[in-house]
């Protein structure tokens, strides 16, 4: 596929993805970061960005999974992974961690396992929407090579 066509492949998604509210602006901030200089620079926050995601899902299932939830602990880890998905431009997860850490603040068990569930659904969708830019951008800078 042309460059041409794969930079019209790669804004017809990020605007779909922000049409859904999947992303925000902030994707057109970080976008607009990425130069000559830095090619990658999207594919690497990316990157980055759901690695860090994995490691903190993971934390808080484990402790989401105990008898006696460690609450500072869970709205600690929510508020982590909030901000996070708002630097990368991730609208609706960092709408349901912003929900996550009231219920936790709250100490409430079966709120947060509920809502647990939905950063699981909404990081799930955004992984995968994240997953596509990247391809895309790998191929467009494979392209330019």
């Amino acid at each position: 596929m042309a460059g041409k066509d794969l930079n019209q492949k790669l804004n017809e998604l990020i605007s779909s993805l922000q049409d859904q509210g999947i992303l925000d602006d902030y994707f057109d901030e970080l976008k607009g970061l990425q130069d000559e200089q830095s090619p990658q620079f999207v594919t690497n926050t990316i990157t980055i960005y759901l690695g860090g995601a994995d490691d903190t899902i993971a934390e808080l299932t484990k402790n989401l999974s105990e008898p006696a939830v460690n609450y500072p602990r869970v709205t600690y880890l929510a508020d982590k992974l909030k901000g996070s998905s708002m630097s990368i431009g991730g609208a609706r997860m960092a709408d349901v961690c912003a929900e996550l850490c009231e219920a936790s603040e709250a100490n409430k068990r079966e709120a947060c396992l509920a809502l647990f569930g939905g950063v699981n659904r909404e990081y799930s969708i955004l992984q995968e929407s994240l997953n596509k830019i990247a391809q895309l951008e790998q191929a467009i800078h494979d392209n330019e090579e």
